[in-house]
């Protein structure tokens, strides 16, 4: 491989891994960067031309100034700022690549990697992003280098750039462990720079992992068989810290609502706007609580500040519940592509805890359907906290209530579905009997539901494939499905005997990180179930029919569950550190440090500042003496002859790269008053180091004592 080859290779492989980063971030298409690659191989396979044509060069000009005209009425007309800015940074590092002949096209190469870099920096919150910057850093260097190489041998001629390639080339070992001896002095100085000024919040590009994958069920509608499909996706969509004092579980079985839904037709869950549960929000401190009868469900302790807010349910616990109990949780929630949040079920209300200052500015909580909260906010993860009451319906109280009257603005949750055969209804009234009051109801059509079997392999009836509603062939033919089909039943066949219900969406559980000491919701517990309504006094219970197991499906989607765990909590631990690093963390770190803000002057805890100084002093030691273990040991007699020319420096006299040892000698041998030791082991020296044989250690240090001993003239 030749010099002008690696360097091709290093200024393509800076441009791969600036790209990956901004991929990996949701920052570019697969689409775009499969043309793009496609197009750079083409530049590096085809024939190349000494010069560019002219012809050639009108037509890449002509095309760069089309895609820009293009790129600008993206941003006017479509507002895709991030997309139309990064497709135009391919378009050009294609077009170098295509013309880079000299240093310049190489160096502008560079340059345009750089940006792509960046751009990543924005956009990946991910721990991809610190990995591929490091390999960056140290390719980035190493192309300058090899690129200033071959720009020197551009300005001296051909026979100079000969010479110098082929030194280069066999100095790659040296100039890598160079690049890699600046990229780590750059990270060090990068994370300086990091920890003195810390950053304000979320960046305005910053998107998560979800951000082009809007996520079914938590939006606008919902189809049977949707949540089935992810199942098996351990991809982490939120983190759960609880703040009300709570014994450690391995596993949650809170329901976390995100959407809800009244409306059935066709196999598909969605909602009549003008039919739909619409309570307000009401501020309460810091909270957004939901306030039925305008009177917000959540009211602040007499005589504690608003903005120090202890919370309580209503005036008095739950009556239908059996041992309630309120709950506060902190969220961090990644970018699912929707604006629903997600609560425990019964929701009181929820407090923004943006990560930064510019985040706060661009986050509004309002109210959605159903009870439900949503949230404006730009792309990228968010948090927040919620408060909710947890607790088992008490089943004697509900009993109590009979088969309470629906008001004519909760009708639409008694919609039946158009299109079901008269089988649907009669399957009803057959499992319900003359049961009298609603719970009875629907513990009897639970029932009927626990004798199906669960299962995420779903495979149409024949009553389905010619036309009949998917929840029919559920029903009456195969018994099996997933929680999508198991909610939808009981809400379809409550309905069909007077049972006011909806369907819900959200995920069932969390899982309890030992690592990071978080509950972490995966993709994989996304679940349906219902809610029914059961008056003013007890609102709206959660039913869920799906089966225990079917429940906790998802338990399996990690491949390797303690190394998915670790990697989960190590990405916490870097979005919370790193990413949401601020002011705030920036003074905690220093006070870890043992500094902190006095009255005046800054307060220093030399104990504290001694014990961290002594620590990296002892890394330090520790590093400088692995590296000289590290260091290969010189042959006896070369060692006495390094003895030497130390001996020999000390007194002004050095040794020229292109001087043998006797040559040496003999030329500072006029400035010395005994010269002849010296030469003597300069000649002796020559004859060990190269002569065959094996030489006479003991008498080479002999003359090696006689020769440091040697003076200059007076």
């Amino acid at each position: 491989m030749t010099l002008r080859a690696l360097r091709d290779r290093l200024s393509a492989l800076q441009a791969l891994l600036a790209s990956l980063a901004v991929i990996a971030g949701g920052g570019m298409t697969w689409t775009s960067f499969g043309l793009a690659a496609a197009l750079a191989a083409w530049a590096f396979y085809r024939p190349r031309p000494e010069a560019p044509s002219k012809a050639s060069s009108r037509a890449w000009t002509l095309g760069v100034v089309l895609a820009l005209a293009a790129t600008l009425a993206r941003v006017f007309f479509i507002g895709d700022v991030l997309d139309a800015g990064v497709d135009f940074l391919l378009l050009l590092i294609v077009q170098r690549l295509f013309n880079r002949q000299k240093a310049r096209e190489h160096m502008q190469l560079l340059m345009l990697g750089s940006l792509l870099m960046v751009v990543g920096a924005v956009v990946n919150t991910g721990l991809t992003y610190p990995l591929l910057f490091a390999a960056y850093t140290v390719i980035a260097v190493m192309t300058l280098v090899v690129n200033h190489l071959m720009a020197e041998g551009e300005r001296l001629g051909p026979r100079v750039m000969a010479d110098m390639a082929r030194a280069a080339m066999r100095s790659r070992a040296m100039l890598w462990r160079a690049a890699a001896g600046v990229a780590a002095l750059a990270g060090v100085g990068a994370l300086l720079v990091f920890l003195l000024f810390p950053r304000w919040g979320a960046g305005v590009f910053l998107r998560g992992a979800f951000a082009r994958d809007t996520r079914s069920g938590f939006s606008g509608e919902v189809a049977l068989g949707e949540f089935g499909r992810i199942k098996s996706d351990a991809t982490v969509a939120a983190r759960l810290r609880p703040k009300t004092p709570m014994p450690t579980v391995q596993r949650l079985t809170w329901h976390l609502r995100g959407g809800a839904f009244d409306v059935y037709q066709d196999g598909r869950w969605s909602n009549d706007s003008s039919k739909a549960e619409r309570v307000p929000l009401r501020g309460v401190g810091g909270y957004r609580a939901l306030a039925p009868d305008k009177q917000p469900l959540l009211t602040p302790v007499r005589g504690r500040s608003p903005g120090k807010l202890s919370v309580q349910y209503r005036a008095a616990p739950n009556p239908f519940l059996i041992d309630g109990r309120q709950v506060h949780v902190e969220v961090l929630l990644e970018d699912l592509g929707v604006d629903a949040m997600f609560v425990a079920s019964d929701p009181i209300a929820v407090r923004l805890a943006p990560r930064g200052a510019l985040e706060q500015r661009d986050l509004k909580v309002r109210a959605g359907m159903h009870r439900t909260f949503r949230i404006d906010k730009p792309p990228g993860p968010v948090q927040y906290e919620f408060v909710a009451q947890l607790g088992d319906p008490d089943v004697a109280a509900l009993q109590r209530l009979g088969d309470p009257d629906v008001p004519e603005d909760f009708e639409g949750y008694l919609r039946r579905t158009e299109g079901l055969s008269a089988q649907v209804g009669a399957l009803a009234q057959r499992v319900v009997g003359d049961a009298d009051n609603r719970y009875d109801k629907v513990a009897l059509l639970m029932e009927h539901l626990r004798g199906f079997d669960y299962t995420t392999d779903l495979q149409p009836s024949q009553r389905v494939v010619d036309g009949a509603d998917p929840i029919e062939g559920f029903l009456f033919d195969t018994k099996a499905g997933h929680c999508e089909y198991f909610a939808t039943a009981l809400a379809v066949l409550g309905r069909e005997v007077g049972v006011p219900t909806r369907l819900v969406n959200g995920y069932y559980g969390a899982h309890y990180n030992t690592l990071g000491e978080f509950y972490a919701v995966r993709q994989a517990d996304a679940h349906s179930w219902v809610e029914v309504w059961f008056g003013p006094e007890a609102g709206w219970v959660t039913f869920d029919p799906t089966p225990p197991s079917g429940r906790t499906a998802g338990d399996d989607a990690p491949i390797f569950p303690a190394l998915d765990e670790a990697f989960d909590a190590l990405r916490n631990a870097y979005l919370e550190y790193v990413i949401d690093y601020n002011l705030s963390k920036q003074m905690g770190l220093l006070r870890n440090l043992g500094m902190s803000r006095g009255d005046r002057h800054p307060r220093i805890d030399w104990r504290g500042v001694g014990t961290w100084f002594g620590v990296f002093a002892v890394a330090g030691l520790g590093a400088w003496w692995w590296r000289r273990r590290r260091r290969p040991k010189l042959p006896d007699t070369q060692r006495l002859y390094e003895d030497v020319l130390r001996a020999l420096a000390r007194l002004g006299f050095e040794r020229s790269p292109s001087e043998s040892p006797t040559r040496f000698a003999r030329r500072i041998a006029p400035e010395l008053d005994d010269a002849a030791p010296l030469v003597r082991f300069a000649e002796r020296y020559e004859a060990a180091r190269f002569g065959r044989g094996t030489p006479d250690t003991a008498a080479l240090r002999t003359h090696a004592a006689a020769a440091k001993k040697v003076r200059p003239k007076a």
